[in-house]
């Protein structure tokens, strides 16, 4: 699966405006066989590769479902400098974007997709209503020009 990821462009915190799927969310689209919506640009972060391909062995009957959205998108990967299981390089990073994003979401693995829609100020897709789909987060990054959505519905509105 990684030749897929190495497929797309690989792009920086200097590209603007995107749609970051978060990990659940893309799990969420699979097994509800939904597609994503035209016109937007839709990426990933490094960090979220990171995850699918530590999990992908797991996937079973996702694994092909998650073939067909990474063949039938062109994502873009926003190279993100943080890499799954290094906590304390997780929270590092969170606080060098937003030194108070980690008081609004308590899993700095979580607050890393965050972070790198602040910086890139982008629309951020999940399924996690506990830790990124949550009012008082969405009240905090009200300011930031960040949206985090649940529903690609939501995109349109």
């Amino acid at each position: 699966m990684k030749e897929l990821f190495d497929e797309f462009e690989k792009v920086g915190f200097e590209r603007k405006n995107l749609v970051l799927l978060d990990t659940c969310f893309i799990f969420d689209l699979i097994s509800r066989e939904k597609d994503l919506l035209d016109g937007y640009d839709y990426a990933l972060s490094s960090f979220t590769v990171e995850e699918l391909l530590k999990i992908g062995h797991r996937l079973h009957k996702m694994k092909r479902g998650l073939r067909r959205v990474l063949k039938k998108y062109n994502f873009v990967i926003v190279e993100t400098p943080v890499h799954i299981g290094d906590w304390e390089g997780e929270k590092d990073f969170v606080k060098s974007v937003d030194t108070k994003l980690l008081q609004h979401i308590a899993d700095a693995s979580d607050a890393v997709l965050l972070a790198v829609a602040v910086k890139t100020n982008s629309i951020v897709m999940t399924k996690d209503k506990h830790h990124l789909f949550t009012v008082e987060l969405v009240n905090y990054l009200r300011d930031s020009g960040v949206k985090v959505y649940k529903e690609m519905k939501d995109l349109n509105a």
